[in-house]
C-alpha cells in the first residue's frame, strides 16, 4: 500500500510538469515540485527503514483480512433490593464490550471481545449480619477493569465442522451458549450462571479448544454437536472438558440436548477465604473454598415458535468429596408486540457443600458445611424502541439458602448495541 502511495505521488508530480508547460520557468511552481520530490524521498527512506526492522514478509502479511467487522454494546444495571430488615438501592454493573471479527478467507477468522466494566457487589444477604440485609460493596479498584470473554481463532470447513481455539465459551446452557448480553430478555442470569463467566456448576468460559458442527438428517431435522477441552483461567493446570449433543426439529423451532462435563474446581485458601462472599445478587459465593473433582450431566431445551420462546435447563453435578449440586431453570417469553416481551423465569439451585471458616486463631480453620438451596421467581418486561436498544424491568423474589429469609429485587437495565 505504501509503494502504491509513492507511485501516485510521483505520477502526480510528473503530470504536474507535463500538464503545465512553461511552469518550469515559474518560481512558485518549481518550488512546489521540489518540495513534493523531497517529501517522496523522505517517505521512501522511512519505508526502507521499516523493512529493515520488521522484514518485508511481515509487512506483506499484515492487514490482509478480506473483511473486518466491528461492533459492541453498552449495558448497565441498577437495582432496588428489599429485605426483611432494610432496603437499599444502587448501581450493580456497567460494561462496555466490543466485538471484533477479522475474516482472512472462507475458512480462517479471528474473533475477540475486549470489554471494560465497573462493578459493585450487590448482596441480597449481607454476610456480615445474621438477618436478610441487602447491601452494596464497592469494587476495590474503584474504576473500570478489562476483561476478555472471547479471544479465539477459528477454522471452518463448513457447517459440519468448525474448530476454535483460545478463550472460548462452553456450549452448555441456553443463555450461556448464546452469550450476547443485549439479547437477554431478563438482565440477570439464572442462579447457577449469575456470577459472570465462572464455573459454578458448568464452565461458562475456558482457555482451550473446541470443535462444533451441524449435521443434516433430513429437511426437517439435524444434529448439533460440540466438544471442548482446556482449563480455567484461574487454574491453568486443572484440565476440564465436556460435550453437548442436540437433536433439532427445524420446523418446530425445537432443540433438545444432552450435556456432559468433567474436570476440577480450584479452591481458595488463607485470606481469600474471608473475601469469598456472594456478589452480583447471587446468594452463593463466586468461588469454591474447597477444591474438588467434578462431573455433571444435564438436559437443555430451546423452543422458539412464533412469538413464544422457552429456555429450560436441568443439571446434576457430582462433586468428589462434597455434596452434589442440582440446578433447574426455565424461562418463558411471549412477545406480545414485536418490540415488547413479557417473561417469567423459575430458578432452583442447590450448591451442595463447601468449606467455611470456623476459626481465625491461631490460624484460619475450616469445616465442611451444606450450602443449601435457593429458589427464585422472576417476572420481567423488555421493550425494544429500535433494533439496537433493549430496556428491561425485572422483579425478582428470592428465597435465600441458609436463613430461608426472602429478598425482593427490582432491576432496571438497558443495553445499547452498535
Amino acid at each position: 500500500m505504501t509503494s502504491t502511495f509513492h507511485a501516485i505521488l510521483a505520477t502526480s508530480a510528473a503530470s504536474l510538469v507535463l500538464a503545465l508547460p512553461g511552469q518550469s520557468q515559474d518560481p512558485e511552481a518549481a518550488k512546489a515540485i521540489a518540495e513534493l520530490r523531497s517529501r517522496i524521498d523522505e517517505l521512501e527512506d522511512q519505508q526502507s527503514k521499516l523493512l529493515e526492522q520488521v522484514g518485508g514478509r511481515a509487512v506483506l502479511q499484515a492487514y490482509t483480512a478480506s473483511n473486518f467487522d466491528f461492533g459492541g454494546h453498552v449495558t448497565s444495571l441498577f437495582a432496588h433490593m428489599r429485605g426483611e430488615d432494610r432496603s437499599t438501592t444502587g448501581h450493580v454493573v456497567s460494561l462496555l464490550e466490543l466485538y471484533l471479527k477479522a475474516r482472512l478467507d472462507e475458512q480462517w477468522s479471528v474473533f475477540a471481545t475486549p470489554g471494560f466494566y465497573l462493578f459493585q457487589g450487590a448482596l441480597p444477604d449481607d454476610p456480615l449480619t445474621a438477618s436478610a440485609d441487602p447491601a452494596f460493596i464497592a469494587d476495590d479498584s474503584g474504576q473500570a477493569r478489562l476483561f476478555l470473554s472471547r479471544l479465539q481463532a477459528e477454522w471452518r470447513l463448513g457447517d459440519a465442522l468448525q474448530v476454535r481455539g483460545g478463550i472460548i465459551g462452553s456450549p452448555h446452557g441456553t443463555t450461556n451458549r448464546e452469550y450476547f448480553i443485549p439479547a437477554r430478555t431478563i438482565g440477570e442470569g439464572s442462579l447457577h450462571t449469575r456470577v459472570f463467566l465462572t464455573n459454578a456448576l458448568y464452565p461458562q468460559q475456558l482457555d482451550g479448544i473446541a470443535v462444533a458442527g451441524k449435521l443434516e438428517v433430513d429437511e426437517r431435522h439435524r444434529i448439533d454437536y460440540d466438544a471442548y477441552f482446556g482449563s480455567q483461567d484461574d487454574s491453568p493446570t486443572d484440565a476440564i472438558g465436556g460435550a453437548r449433543l442436540a437433536f433439532v426439529f427445524t420446523d418446530l423451532g425445537l432443540s433438545i440436548a444432552g450435556n456432559w462435563g468433567t474436570g476440577r474446581r480450584p479452591g481458595v485458601a488463607g485470606a481469600d477465604l474471608l473475601e469469598n462472599v456472594p456478589l452480583l445478587q447471587a446468594p452463593f459465593s463466586p468461588e469454591f473454598n474447597g477444591a474438588r473433582d467434578y462431573m455433571f450431566g444435564g438436559i437443555d431445551v430451546d423452543w422458539r415458535l412464533g412469538a413464544f420462546v422457552n429456555k429450560t435447563e436441568l443439571y446434576y453435578g457430582a462433586e468428589d468429596g462434597y455434596a452434589d449440586q442440582r440446578a433447574v431453570s426455565t424461562e418463558w417469553t411471549w412477545f406480545a408486540l414485536p418490540e415488547v416481551g413479557l417473561s417469567y423465569r423459575f430458578d432452583y439451585y442447590d450448591r451442595g457443600s463447601d468449606d467455611v471458616v470456623v476459626a481465625l486463631t491461631p490460624a484460619i480453620a475450616t469445616m465442611e458445611l451444606d450450602q443449601g438451596h435457593a429458589t427464585e421467581h422472576v417476572i420481567g418486561v423488555c421493550y425494544d424502541p429500535n433494533p439496537s436498544v433493549r430496556l428491561r424491568l425485572d422483579f425478582h423474589h428470592l428465597l435465600l439458602p441458609q436463613s430461608r429469609n426472602e429478598v425482593d429485587m427490582l432491576n432496571l437495565s438497558w443495553s445499547l448495541s452498535f
